[in-house]
């Protein structure tokens, strides 16, 4: 099996979609990242789209949840879907997703992720 062949495995068994696994591919500094990750364990933080690093990107999504997920035993911590999430954010603005991007600088004056399906 190769790395990616693993990597998309990984992806795929966290709730990833075969989507994200493109827009993966598609960006040698997400990929990086999430090979790095998939080794160590721990995040490489090189990757910085607009200054924003993979650490930034974890916090504004725990920002967002960290309520939420209390309530419900479903929701509670899941730390491969927060690195997941946190993953598709620099995808998101490193192509450019001004919203996103102003979202998480704090410029809409509200913090966490404009996802439906968290």
């Amino acid at each position: 099996m190769t790395d990616n062949e693993v990597l998309h495995d990984y992806i795929i068994s966290i709730g990833g979609s075969e989507e994200q696994w493109n827009r993966i591919l598609g960006c040698e500094g997400v990929l990086k990242e999430l090979t790095y990750w998939c080794k160590t364990g721990t995040l490489l933080g090189e990757f910085a789209p607009e200054g924003i690093t993979i650490s930034d990107a974890i916090a504004w999504q725990v920002d967002h949840f960290k309520a939420y997920m209390d309530r419900e035993e479903n929701n509670r911590w899941h730390r491969e879907r927060l690195f997941l999430q946190s993953l598709e954010t620099l995808l998101d603005i490193n192509d450019g997703d001004a919203q996103v991007l102003g979202k998480i600088r704090g410029e809409s004056g509200e913090s966490g992720t404009d996802r439906e399906d968290v």
